[in-house]
């Protein structure tokens, strides 16, 4: 061999083992992203009090007992996710101009802490949710693949399964409630929406295996949380996860068609619901009946009386509102609800939410913060479906994990209009969809 034969074979071997280095390393830092993510999610689900079933209501404030321990964790977290973020450091600039939209939303949630009812209250929140998303994006960048996500919040989903079955059997008297099945979380309803997000995540990943043994290991995962799911007797869930299995077929079948197509069936769908609005209110003008007498008496688990109070809260201050996190469980001696002699101010019957995720946006961060938070949502909403679009008819794993990332910012659009979990502190579905969104915003938006 010539000098310059052996020259090209010494730097052919140094590539190849420099290849051989970044993937091992490439791994090493997705496994660790991988373990911060179960953690992170083990947290959100199960929460500081494992079997509290009860509110502890603190006596000097009138609000739920604060857990020293929440910001501990938060913080805990961060540190474990802040090696992903030097590893990772040569794409945070991309990254963060990818998520300029969002961080400029967080500016404005920053400056209505200035003028908030409990500025210390809404300035420790932003500061917890503002390490929430770090936390996001160094396991989003740290992973660098929506498959091991998928693959990651799969693991941490089954655990979940895993401890709440385990619960269930051992102690069936700690796990269930006069309402339905609690296990080791808060409420039957938190155990409903954990085990909702478990049948999801490890439903689509079961779907997206191409080996019999893992369809097998987690179409078993999903069975056993649907389980739990019924248990919970939350129906708020099990209507959501039927709604789901209706519709995620239909959205991918929708957006594999061409775009004159898709575009045309969603014009028809949109004429069908106009023309059966249309005819509605053409029968109640021609028998002379209230068009809105058949939902005159619903009041959804009286939360219409919840969302009236509120309504007049954000009507006060529309612009500004009331401060990122500062309208529930702040002090007692401004807190809006604490004011009045309403049902849900009273100690029986403690309320921290207005049950409209929207309407809790408003009230504390005024229409500014309410636009600028729909924009990001329609952005990560429009990304997630644009992704499943890319993916079909490719990769079957590629194509679960996008529908992961497209269908669930739909759930949580509709799940918000009952409950509060869009940019809210230590909510599941909240901070599971600011994880998606960074991960949309890492795959689809072009910096």
């Amino acid at each position: 061999m010539t000098e310059a034969g052996r020259l090209q074979d010494w730097q052919g071997r140094l590539d190849r083992q420099t290849r051989t280095r970044d993937m091992q390393g490439d791994r090493l830092i997705a496994l660790w992203a991988g373990a911060v993510l179960v953690l992170m999610l083990l947290y959100i689900c199960i929460g500081p009090n494992p079997y509290q079933h009860e509110i502890v209501v603190d006596p000097l404030t009138g609000g739920a007992e604060a857990s020293p321990v929440n910001r501990l964790v938060w913080l805990g977290l961060f540190g474990l996710s802040a090696p992903l973020l030097w590893f990772r450091r040569r794409a945070l600039p991309a990254m963060m101009l990818k998520l300029l939209p969002l961080l400029l939303l967080f500016g404005w949630f920053a400056l209505t802490t200035r003028w908030a009812l409990d500025p210390a209250v809404s300035t420790r929140r932003l500061i917890l949710y503002a390490v929430n998303l770090a936390i996001c994006v160094a396991v989003a960048v740290g992973l660098g693949d929506s498959r091991r996500l998928h693959l990651a919040m799969a693991t941490g989903c089954a655990v979940l399964v895993g401890i709440d079955i385990l619960s269930w059997i051992a102690a069936p008297g700690v796990s269930m409630t006069p309402l339905g099945l609690a296990a080791i979380h808060s409420h039957k309803n938190t155990l409903g929406a954990v085990m909702l997000l478990a049948g999801f995540v490890c439903g689509t990943y079961a779907w997206s295996r191409t080996q019999w043994r893992g369809r097998v290991f987690w179409w078993s995962v999903t069975v056993l949380a649907l389980a739990l799911l019924v248990a919970s007797l939350s129906k708020t869930s099990m209507g959501l996860f039927v709604a789901l299995a209706c519709a995620t077929p239909v959205i991918v079948a929708l957006m594999a068609q061409r775009r004159m197509v898709r575009l045309g069936l969603i014009a028809i769908a949109a004429l069908i619901v106009a023309s059966l609005v249309f005819g509605w209110l053409a029968y109640c003008l021609v028998v002379g009946a209230d068009p809105w007498a058949p939902f005159a008496g619903i009041t959804f688990t009286q939360r219409t009386e919840v969302w009236a109070f509120v309504w007049d809260e954000f009507v006060k201050r529309p612009i500004q509102g009331w401060g990122f996190g500062a309208f529930w469980d702040i002090d007692p001696k401004v807190q809006p609800s604490l004011q009045t002699d309403a049902w849900f101010a009273q100690p029986d019957a403690y309320t921290n939410e207005a049950h409209n995720g929207f309407l809790d946006l408003a009230v504390t961060t005024g229409l500014i913060g309410l636009t600028g938070a729909l924009v990001v949502l329609i952005r990560w909403i429009f990304g997630g479906l644009v992704l499943i679009r890319d993916a079909v008819g490719g990769d079957r794993q590629r194509l679960g994990a996008a529908i992961l990332l497209g269908v669930f910012p739909l759930m949580v659009f509709g799940h918000n209009f009952m409950e509060s979990s869009y940019f809210t502190a230590n909510s599941i579905f909240g901070t599971v969809l600011l994880l998606l969104g960074v991960e949309i915003e890492r795959r689809f938006i072009r910096a």
